[in-house]
């Protein structure tokens, strides 16, 4: 994305849920329409991407949270139908066309949103100037039992596996589906349309799916346009932080995008109507206000301010887990968020840079997690929370990556009374290792590694150059060396890499304590992190003794990122008691009446 030139961006609110539309000046706008649940967590700094790459083409562009998923008011398993999707796509379609100088739309649909614009298209044949169908689901039944499968097969690898709850069909990674919702995509067939749409259609199939593909390639022969296959699918839908840019795919987009635009439609940017007002949704405890903030603008997070504060409440600032966007895994750090209003405690949930809806920022790295120039960020989203009228002390939580920054940030940044790390993995990142190898392997044990090379299942990916055994076998090597080095840190006194490492640990640890940083370690029972305590604190955690300040929690039935929810209802109770803490202390201090 060097040298791209970005269009400003503006939030918006509109059907219960909120997006944000890059005001580039074409008379052609896009909307992006994302797919259903575990998808679009996994596809939403993808798409991002491709809204910027259109919006640089001059087109203005709109990404907004399908109902019940991201920011969306509803709840998930609250979705009966696709009565509120339909209702959604076409409110962004009014949306866009009314706030900029746009005549004319593309839709672009992924997976169910797909099948949402092409049923938009047909529908309003007056406003839709072309269709981009990215692995339309052909039959709503077998793009159901795909689904299902799954979430099993993520159970599996996370620990969690599927529970569906009252009413609902199934639970993918944390996040419902209804019955209902259900019945009515199982009866959904695109293969038998009522009518076709009267624009250009580029559509491109999954590779392997015949439906799939029988279906773009009618919809092509019908408009006279184009099918294709996306040959990107897989590695964009790995999981929310190994995700990949389907590059090939989007260039051809993008290419085919262009050619339906008019030779002079590069209009300035922000050549449109008024600009509407503040992006904010509203529910019985709390008000959501979608906001840019940081250097250019360029990330993105929601400020949920009580309807009902409690003065004594500090507010609470909720980070990204690894490439997870700021709504979080199975929707959690909205829960979480709602759940604080209601106990009258503001918060700020947000997008690192090149998370989610976030753009990088200028020269930022290729790979963000663990990046020293987080902190810089975290106090940037501080400074809003004061601008919001939040006071200048704050609680941060966070899992995982979330927790590094967290307990990092704090080192930078006074304002930060208290931490919540959930699941911390590091307590400083060791500069020899590579950041994208250890987010690829690093919550696996070696006996894992080790069942999983003597796996015929492995052995085909392997055959099939979709895995890479040599980075598993130099992972493992790497990790033998290094448990040696943590054995023996504490008594060499600086002497090697590790030690060296572990001496700044405690010295960070102390400069935290003498500043009365009140810090709540919290693990999921059996979690790698836990490693860590016994790495720096020795057998039994006998050194923690020296950090009063700090508590250690633990979950008990969770996996790493807290999908069940007693796990997510225990970790609220970790957070309100911090945002809390000044308060009770207070009152435990004070002596009664005479």
């Amino acid at each position: 994305m060097t040298g791209l030139a970005l269009a400003p961006r503006i939030p918006v609110a509109f059907a219960g849920t909120t997006g944000l539309l890059d005001m580039a000046g074409g008379d052609v706008g896009v909307v992006i329409c994302e797919p259903w649940g575990y998808e679009a967590q996994c596809a939403r700094r993808a798409l991002r991407v491709l809204s910027d790459r259109l919006s640089a083409l001059g087109c203005p562009v709109l990404r907004y949270d399908q109902p019940g998923s991201g920011d969306a008011l509803a709840a998930g398993a609250d979705i009966g139908g696709l009565a509120p999707f339909d209702a959604a796509l076409a409110a962004a379609c009014e949306t866009l066309l009314s706030g900029t100088r746009a005549t004319r739309l593309v839709l672009v649909g992924l997976g169910l949103g797909a099948a949402l614009c092409l049923r938009h298209a047909v529908s309003h044949p007056q406003t839709v100037a072309g269709l981009v169908l990215l692995a339309p689901p052909a039959k709503g039944r077998v793009w159901l039992r795909e689904l299902q499968a799954r979430a099993v097969m993520i159970g599996e690898v996370t620990g969690s596996a599927p529970a569906p709850g009252p009413g609902e069909a199934l639970r993918i990674a944390g996040l419902p589906m209804s019955q209902a919702l259900a019945d009515e995509l199982r009866a959904l067939d695109l293969t038998a349309p009522d009518d076709m749409p009267a624009c250009p259609v580029l559509a491109l199939a999954r590779e392997g799916r015949a439906a799939e593909g029988a279906l773009c390639e009618m919809l092509a022969a019908e408009t006279g346009s184009e099918a294709g296959i996306m040959s990107g699918y897989d590695e964009l839908m790995t999981d929310p932080t190994g995700s990949l840019v389907p590059e090939a795919d989007f260039a051809r987009v993008l290419s085919w995008v262009q050619r339906l635009l008019p030779q002079a439609d590069a209009a300035p940017a922000g050549n449109g109507a008024a600009t509407p007002p503040a992006a904010r949704l509203a529910g019985p405890s709390f008000t959501e206000t979608l906001c840019l903030f940081g250097p250019q603008e360029a990330m993105v997070g929601v400020w949920c301010a009580p309807a009902r504060s409690d003065p004594q409440a500090l507010p609470v600032m909720l980070l990204n887990a690894g490439g997870n966007p700021r709504a979080g895994w199975a929707r959690g750090g909205v829960e979480l968020a709602r759940s604080l209003a209601a106990s009258g405690i503001a918060s700020f949930r947000f997008d690192i840079a090149d998370i989610g809806d976030s753009r990088p920022l200028p020269d930022g790295p290729a790979v963000v997690h663990y990046h020293a120039g987080l902190p810089a960020q975290l106090s940037a989203a501080i400074d809003l929370c004061e601008a919001m009228g939040g006071g200048d002390r704050v609680v941060v939580a966070g899992n995982c990556g979330g927790a590094y920054l967290a307990l990092n940030g704090a080192l930078t940044d006074t304002r930060i009374a208290h931490v919540v790390a959930v699941n911390l993995q590091r307590f400083l990142w060791d500069p020899r290792d590579d950041v994208a190898e250890v987010l690829r392997f690093g919550h696996s044990s070696a006996s894992e590694y080790g069942r999983k090379l003597f796996s015929a299942e492995k052995w085909k990916r392997v055959l099939a150059g979709k895995s890479d055994p040599l980075g598993i076998l130099r992972s493992l090597a790497v990790r033998a060396w290094r448990q040696g080095e943590r054995r023996l840190a504490p008594w060499l006194f600086g002497l090697a890499p590790f030690s060296r490492l572990y001496r700044q640990v405690h010295a960070n640890l102390a400069a935290l304590a003498l500043r009365g940083v009140a810090i709540v370690l919290v693990f999921s029972e059996g979690d790698p992190g836990l490693a860590q305590l016994d790495t720096f604190f020795g057998e039994g955690w006998k050194r923690l003794a020296a950090y009063p300040n700090i508590e250690v929690a633990m979950i008990p039935d969770a996996d790493h990122n807290l999908t069940p929810d007693a796990a997510r209802l225990a970790l609220r109770e970790q957070v309100i008691g911090a945002a809390l803490a000044e308060a009770t202390s207070e009152a435990a201090g004070a002596q009664p009446a005479a």
